[in-house]
């Protein structure tokens, strides 16, 4: 249990950390092109918390799904394929249906798709690391 709640507090801070650097640093300025798309800064800061709640509920299922997965064998290994596959069924699923209903530019929602990609896999590896399981009790 302890590996899970740590799991999931490293999750949520690394997921917090790097939507932040992807949103709100390397893709800053492709935000505000289409600006009537957007809400504006004020109404967004006001709906943080959903945020906040989304991505708590992504990494306790994440971390669930894991540890109901994990086997004896590799962590990096089972890490970097749990990764994968988390972007396969969130970032590229969620990317490709916005620009499919949003008027986007296909070039930002590849960079999304790099971007959250590249966390998806950092993310896996991470969850590996901390729910390994102990080579005791295996």
């Amino acid at each position: 249990m302890k590996q899970k709640i740590g799991a999931i507090v490293a999750g949520f801070i690394l997921q917090m950390a790097g939507l932040f650097l992807i949103h709100s640093v390397w893709l800053k300025q492709e935000y505000t092109a289409p600006g009537s798309l957007w809400r504006s800064q004020q109404d967004a800061i006001a709906r943080t918390w959903a945020m906040l709640l989304a991505v708590l509920i992504y990494v306790v299922g994440a971390v669930w799904i894991y540890s109901l997965t994990v086997k004896s064998a590799s962590w990096v290994g089972q890490g970097i394929r749990f990764g994968i596959l988390l972007a396969m069924v969130t970032v590229v699923y969620g990317s490709l249906s916005g620009w499919v209903i949003l008027p986007l530019g296909h070039m930002l929602v590849v960079k999304w798709i790099i971007g959250e990609g590249l966390l998806s896999a950092v993310f896996g590896l991470l969850i590996a690391a901390i729910c390994r399981p102990n080579p005791a009790s295996a």
